[in-house]
């Protein structure tokens, strides 16, 4: 793939150790070099698909999202600046295509008129959640037939995310379960950090109301 020399600085002249990795990899990728790019996708590879999964919560659907994430990444990769992380920027990309194959499916949710920010006296608090118990099936993992009370746990979280709006969800995700800051989310999903932000606490308020004398 042919294409420019990227920088590999930051503003503030300084990227991570991961960072400068991925800088190197995708500048060997824009040189045509085929492993570079496998590299990038066996470090991220879990990431995207439980990005994917957790957005549509259908594995073979998650795994569909994230090899098309990949070939999206792939082509793109001269429009790609490292001023962001490789990772938030994959992530976007991922994130907006579950989006995307949601609302061409008529299973996407536009955020609500109104929204209650605040959660009802006595509701759970979404800090009280295991996010990281949370995990996405493989595409072959088999489900026992005595569900545990983790596995129910996760099925109730699993259906309270589907009710929220898809940016919503997609907060929710970025930050409780993949670690990311507002800041990074802001530019994975293209808006504001206090945008990213509000819309987490609006989550978090919608769901502390549907957890709420089930867990």
């Amino acid at each position: 793939m042919a294409g420019h020399r990227i920088r590999t600085g930051m503003p503030n002249g300084r990227l991570s150790r991961d960072g400068r990795e991925d800088a190197r990899l995708v500048e060997k990728c824009r040189r045509g070099d085929e492993l570079a790019f496998e590299a990038l996708v066996l470090k991220y590879q879990n990431q995207v698909y439980g990005v994917a999964y957790r957005m549509v919560g259908d594995s073979e659907e998650a795994m569909d999202l994230a090899q098309e994430t990949f070939i999206k990444a792939y082509r793109g990769l001269d429009t790609y600046k490292p001023a962001m992380p490789f990772r938030t920027w994959l992530l976007r990309i991922g994130t907006n295509s579950a989006i995307d194959n949601l609302r061409k499916r008529g299973r996407g949710r536009d955020m609500p008129v109104e929204l209650g920010s605040k959660p009802r006296p006595g509701a759970i608090n979404s800090s009280e959640v295991s996010w990281a118990s949370f995990d996405p099936p493989g595409p072959e993992t088999d489900i026992p037939e005595n569900v545990s009370v983790s596995n129910e746990t996760a099925g109730i979280i699993s259906e309270a995310l589907s009710e929220l709006p898809d940016n919503y969800r997609a907060v929710v995700i970025l930050h409780h379960m993949e670690g990311m800051s507002y800041s990074e989310i802001g530019k994975a999903l293209g808006v504001p950090r206090n945008t990213a932000k509000t819309w987490g606490h609006r989550a978090r308020g919608l769901l502390c109301g549907a957890l709420e004398g089930v867990m």
